[in-house]
This record gives C-alpha cells, structure tokens and sequence, in this order.
C-alpha cells in the first residue's frame, strides 16, 4: 500500500519516528495498530444497540441527566449529561464518574473520557446552569454497553440508592 501525506503530516511522523527511534513506517503501523480495533470488533450496531443502555443506566445515577447522546459515522459516541451541582452527592457522582471512565488504573484504562464542557461562561452564566458533562470513547467501536457494565460493577449498587454514595460518613476518620 501507498500512501501520499500531507507535508506537515509526514514532518510530524518524521520526527515523533525518529524521537522513537524506528522507521516512519514502523511509527505509522504503531500508531494505528494503537486506535485501530481487530476486524472482528468493527461492527456499528453494537455502538447503536448498546448506547441506549448506557443512558438509561446513567439516568439513574442521582443528581444526573442525560441531555443528548450521539454516535459519528466512524462509530464513536458521546453522551453529554447534566449533574445538577445543588445535589448534596453531585461531587460523589462526579468523583466517582471520573475515577472509573479515566483512570481506574494502569492496568484499567477504560477507552473513555469524562470531562466538563461549558459554553463560554462570559457570555452565558454560572456552573449551575450552564455546565455539563460529557462521557466520550477515546476509540470507535467501543461497546457503550461495556462500559455501562463497567460503571455498574464499580459505582455504589445499586446505583439509584443515594443511601449507598454516602460514603463518606462510613469511613472512620479517628475522631470517635
């Protein structure tokens, strides 16, 4: 196969292979074998069958919303939510969001990122009534229903029992 870049393009490739100490074509072949899923794993249907189940799921969460959720033509997908900051558990929620869709671990690493997103605050309001979050996968066709059995294994359970995010006043802190 042959493949003619873009100048800036393959300058950058020149020089992130050569920082890496291989050839521009060894780079090249890392790189996609890095975001590229095995054949067998390319199939939208699963993204379109599964996202769904993960904003129903994510709509039990307290203090959460789902306001959209989408997939692009490449079978990535997002889900924007609402986490209504008045919500005595909206910092759980968002702690607990973040540990598990960003870094769980080394070993861990779901493809996914949650991440505030916010219009420009100059021109519109606070936090309270214009931030929001979204959830997105780092790679397409990353099964949305994984990862709603990932959150479901790892946050409070059963999720919509607030009783069960209070943990805070279950940890002994030594002052008793």
């Amino acid at each position: 196969m042959e493949l003619e870049l873009p100048s800036k393009l393959r300058k950058a490739l020149e020089r992130e292979a050569a920082d890496a100490k291989r050839t521009l074509h060894a780079h090249i072949v890392r790189k996609l074998e890095a975001v590229t899923p095995p054949a067998e794993h390319i199939n939208p249907a699963v993204v379109a069958k599964g996202l769904p189940k993960l904003v129903e799921f994510l709509n039990r969460v307290p203090a959460v919303r789902v306001i959209s959720s989408d997939s692009t033509p490449d079978a990535y997908w997002w889900v924007k939510l609402e986490i209504d900051i008045s919500d005595p558990f909206a910092w759980h929620v968002v702690q607990e969001l973040g540990f598990v869709l960003n870094y769980i671990s080394l070993q861990e690493k779901l493809p996914t990122v949650f991440m505030p997103v916010s219009p420009p605050p100059y021109l519109n309001g606070g936090p309270a009534e214009f931030l929001a979050w979204a959830i997105e996968s780092k790679f397409n066709y990353i099964d949305p229903e994984w990862i709603k059995s990932e959150l479901e294994g790892r946050l409070p359970s059963p999720v919509e029992d607030v009783a069960q995010w209070n943990r805070d006043d279950d940890r002994d802190d030594g002052d008793a």
